[in-house]
């Protein structure tokens, strides 16, 4: 879960590396994120998940293509969900 809040630039770099070599062994991965641009460089599949439930699902591509307009996962997060900043 999120393996690279906390941690410097140079710890981070090395986490995704590493998970990347993973993954491109053929491991599968589930990576839990709020970065969603980390998700964009390391996810092929992609749920969107907003109050605990999922609002958006599909490949990462046919997100991206579906919603080019959005720019990127966190624009279509935020389009999908109309929340600019989190209500309390």
């Amino acid at each position: 879960d999120e393996p690279t809040v906390g941690v410097d630039v140079q710890t981070r770099n090395a986490i995704i590396h590493y998970l990347k070599k993973l993954n491109s062994s053929g491991t599968t991965l589930i990576y839990t994120s709020h970065q969603l641009n980390e998700a964009e460089e390391l996810c092929d599949k992609i749920a969107l998940i907003d109050n605990g439930k999922i609002i958006a699902h599909n490949a990462l591509d046919k997100l991206l293509l579906e919603h080019s307009e959005q720019g990127g996962l966190e624009g279509l997060f935020i389009n999908l969900t109309g929340k600019k900043y989190r209500e309390k």
